[in-house]
C-alpha cells in the first residue's frame, strides 16, 4: 500500500457576518476562524478549489474568496542565500566610527 499525499490548499473567506459559518463546514475543514476581522480559512484539495470557490461566491452571506498562494511560494531560501540575494546593500553613507572629531 503507497501513501501519497495529496495537494492541498486553503481558501481565505471574507464574510458579512459569522452566523452562518457552520455552513462552510461542507466545502472543507474549518482550519481558522476570526471573529474580529470576519474571516474563514478553508482547508481543501487542490482539485476542489475551483468548484468550491464558484459555490462558496454565491452564497449570499460572502464578501469575498481568495486562494492561498503558500503552495506557489518556492520555499528553498538556502539557494537565495548562496546567490547573494540577500547581502545588504551599501547606501554610501559614513559609519559612526569613521566620525570621531575632538
Amino acid at each position: 500500500m503507497d501513501f501519497t499525499v495529496k495537494p492541498r490548499r486553503s481558501l481565505i473567506v471574507y464574510l458579512y457576518s459569522m452566523k452562518q459559518v457552520r455552513q462552510l463546514k461542507r466545502f472543507g475543514l474549518i482550519q481558522y476562524q476570526s471573529r474580529k476581522q470576519h474571516y474563514v480559512v478553508l482547508y481543501m484539495d487542490e482539485h476542489q478549489i475551483p468548484a468550491a470557490t464558484t459555490k462558496i461566491k454565491k452564497l449570499n452571506f460572502v464578501r469575498k474568496v481568495e486562494p492561498s498562494y503558500r503552495p506557489d511560494v518556492a520555499m528553498n531560501f538556502g539557494e537565495r542565500v548562496d546567490q547573494g540575494f540577500f547581502k545588504p546593500t551599501t547606501t554610501g553613507a559614513p559609519d559612526d566610527d569613521d566620525e570621531e572629531e575632538d
